[in-house]
């Protein structure tokens, strides 16, 4: 999406917050101060190495956005003039900022962020400002990721990414780092081992001759009657240290001298997290042997598996699955190993853990299960091989987060053709399924101008007059978009005969994608006169004369086709005998008037296959006895005579066979039909309407079969939350899901204090 900007480009954002807060997670997140870029025009200043938009607004602050969110705008020239002065006032403080001598920095230098939470809150002031949720990032060290022009930086710290006034950040010696995520702690802390000098600490010698791999100096250093071989040094115990580095037979020895598999360093991470880290497959499989717990999880709630996803290690992914590590253990940000696979494209990955009965439908904080997910990234592959193990519980597809939006509407809002496609083939999504503005997904495609999605939706015949809250449909949405383009190009207009030329001779105006999609909409039926909540048509909403004639030509053109294909269809399925279908209708049943099967079959129906009233006599249908060139088709009324074909039959004013006067005639399409048989039958009779006698006990049993699934639905579901599935039970014998577990200190049942809580395998 990110091709669709350049630098210099002015954007809005024009999508309601619940949508803004959900788009932005993993780009950026989403702060209170944000609240800004919702009501101004900002303008595009680079573009990240992830292909977010780093966007300026004027009051000098920058926001790393979701591409999904931006629409490009157009502004005049007295506009732009306007926005560049409220940024050169509030650029004022960076002046005076960028005039004091700093460190020279670098992507990737490491760097200290500044503990002062009172300077910072000044630092910050025109440098993307301060929010709450920086405060985990004082004082902590981590990496410069991208440098901006105006010299502030962006550093990956403490689990996420800010930007801070180069002032509030001091450059350190990266083999010092001790944050700034798990691969610079971890890198930093074995460089560390590798090249302090010793002190004369035991512990220090035992850690860092594991780390190195130094058998016979471990063999003899356990030997001494004073070691620990669960001794600490730099946060890590030797086996943490031999564990990442691969080295087999120290793990062996360590084991053996009954070292503690268990122990946690600063970061919660055990032996069998820093062996995954490292991609040491086979140090797992021996810690697993040894009993280490392949569950447990670190301080950002993370477990080996987690880890291997994240860094991409598959032969450590495996090793852990085969070991029996859960595969639906959920992160701090409610993140199943699932989720980061998804994320980083990996199908192989995805594959091996649906294999091991990773669950599609848990969801993390932001309401996002699997397939929402990969409908969001635009992950195809992903979509591909989930629908592929999920045949049993297809209803995942339609399944909907909190503001109603399903996977289908998340791949529609992000122009995700090919997810969006599949999801409807494959996944048998629901086209016409609505959030909780109950918008479709057609809604969502047009008010973002994707023409592809709205070809795609259209051609699978989703239903195009759909309205949302407010009585639009998709029309409307599409001629309000074209509007408003239009006056964004008056307003860049001056002269009044160019004005004209707007409505009326635009160079390319046909090829427009506000103009191709309202009339894509209208050639697949959408209805000119449906009024919204405002009593607007969508042609109350275009004042553009031009556009409004093609749209009525293209409606007309619409209506013509739909009815010769409708009479194509049931001139089609009327002439069919409905005995043996190779034949045509020619044989007039009497007393109920209808045609329904050939001269052949009719002889062996006893009662007519329409109103299953006895036949008593069958007419075989002839050549017109006026013309003689065509079969009768038209049946006179009252006396019931079939002799005449249609054209015939319209200049006769008395029946040739029994010279009684017609007063009606009924074709032969309407003795086709069983609608038309009280009006068309020779001699009628009333039909009382009875209920089956099996009717109410039905009801009872479906009544009776509704609270036997709302019991089941009580036992297997969280007594919480109510959505997901037990799959978490605490000693004293009662259940709840994870989720809810990670959030409770006593029982919710019986109200003992949890002691220990375990994780059910499914």
């Amino acid at each position: 999406m990110s091709q669709q900007f350049q630098v210099g480009d002015y954007v809005n954002i024009d999508l309601e917050l619940e949508i803004v807060q959900s788009l932005q997670h993993g780009h950026g997140g989403w702060t209170d101060n944000m609240f800004e870029c919702l009501g101004a025009t900002g303008i595009v200043q680079s573009l990240d190495e992830d292909y977010d938009i780093v966007v300026v607004y004027p009051s000098g602050n920058r926001w790393t956005l979701n591409p999904a969110l931006l629409t490009r705008v157009d502004l005049t020239s007295e506009q732009k003039l306007a926005l560049q002065r409220q940024q050169t006032t509030a650029n004022m403080a960076r002046t005076t900022a960028a005039a004091v001598p700093h460190q020279a920095l670098k992507v990737n230098d490491m760097v200290q962020i500044c503990s002062d939470l009172e300077k910072m809150k000044i630092y910050q002031r025109g440098h993307g400002e301060w929010a709450e949720a920086m405060v985990p990032a004082l004082g902590k060290v981590g990496r410069v990721i991208h440098l901006y022009a105006d010299g502030d930086v962006k550093v990956q710290v403490s689990g996420g990414s800010w930007i801070f006034n180069p002032l509030a950040v001091t450059k350190v010696d990266q083999t010092h780092s001790t944050e700034g995520g798990n691969e610079e702690r971890l890198n930093a802390m074995l460089k560390k081992l590798f090249d302090a000098q010793l002190t004369g600490d035991i512990h220090e010698e035992l850690v860092k001759a594991a780390a190195n791999g130094d058998l016979k100096r471990v063999e003899d250093l356990l030997k001494r009657p004073n070691i620990d071989v669960n001794g600490i040094f730099a946060g890590h115990t030797a086996l943490q240290a031999a564990a990442q580095n691969g080295h087999k037979q120290i793990i062996h020895l360590l084991i053996k001298d009954n070292a503690n598999l268990e122990i946690e360093d600063k970061d919660g991470d055990r032996a069998v997290h820093h062996a995954a880290f490292g991609n040491e497959p086979e140090i797992l499989e021996l810690l697993a042997k040894a009993g280490a717990d392949l569950n447990v999880r670190n301080k950002r709630r993370q477990t080996p598996l987690h880890i291997g996803v994240c860094k991409g290690h598959f032969d450590v992914c495996k090793i852990l699955l085969s070991n029996g590590a859960h595969a639906g253990i959920q992160d701090s940000d409610g993140d199943t190993p699932l989720h980061d696979a998804i994320s980083k494209r990996r199908d192989d990955l995805i594959n091996i853990l649906l294999e091991n009965n990773a669950d599609v439908g848990t969801c993390n904080n932001n309401g996002f299960n699997s397939i929402h997910h990969s409908a969001l990234r635009g992950n195809s592959s992903a979509i591909e091989l989930i629908l592929s193990k999920i045949q049993n519980r297809q209803w995942l597809v339609d399944e909907k987060k909190d503001d109603g939006f399903t996977a289908l509407h998340l791949a529609a809002l992000n122009d995700h053709c090919l997810a969006a496609e599949l999801l409807l083939t494959k996944g048998n999504a629901s086209i016409n399924i609505q959030n909780n503005s109950l918008q479709t997904a057609l809604h969502l495609a047009v008010g973002r101008q994707h023409l592809q999605i709205v070809n795609l939706l259209c051609s699978k015949n989703a239903n195009i007059n759909l309205a949302d809250k407010d009585g639009d449909t998709c029309l409307h949405e599409a001629l309000r978009h074209h509007t408003l383009s239009q006056l964004k190009q008056l307003q860049d207009v001056g002269d009044s005969g160019k004005t004209m030329n707007i409505f009326t001779n635009i160079n390319g105006y046909d090829k427009r994608p506000s103009v191709v999609i309202a009339c894509t909409l209208v050639s697949y039926g959408a209805d000119l006169c449906i009024k919204n909540l405002k009593n607007q048509t969508p042609f109350d909403l275009c004042p553009d004369p031009h556009l409004c004639r093609i749209l009525t030509q293209k409606n007309i053109e619409y209506k013509q086709e739909h009815s010769k294909n409708q009479l194509l269809t049931e001139t089609s399925s009327s002439v069919e005998c409905l005995v043996c279908s190779d034949n045509k209708r020619d044989t007039l049943f009497q007393p109920c008037s209808h045609i329904v099967t050939c001269h052949s079959c009719a002889s062996r129906v006893k009662k007519c296959l329409l109103c299953k009233e006895n036949v008593q006599t069958r007419i075989k249908i002839e050549q017109c006895k006026i013309c003689s060139e065509r079969k009768a088709s038209v049946m006179y009324k009252p006396c019931g005579h079939l002799i005449a074909c249609e054209e015939c039959a319209g200049v006769s004013k008395k029946c040739l066979a029994c010279r009684a006067s017609i007063d009606s005639t009924v074709s032969f399409h309407e003795l086709c039909c069983s609608e038309t048989n009280d009006s068309i039958s020779v001699k009628p009779e009333i039909s009382t309407t009875t209920v089956p006698s099996n009717t109410i006990s039905d009801a009872v049993a479906l009544a009776r079969l509704q609270q036997q699934l709302q019991e089941i639905r009580e036992q297997v579901h969280c007594p919480i939350c109510m959505d997901r599935l037990k799959n978490m039970v605490f000693l004293c014998g009662h259940g709840i899901c994870q989720n809810c577990g990670d959030r409770v200190q006593e029982c919710p049942i019986c109200r003992k204090q949890i002691e220990k809580s375990i994780i059910l395998y499914t």
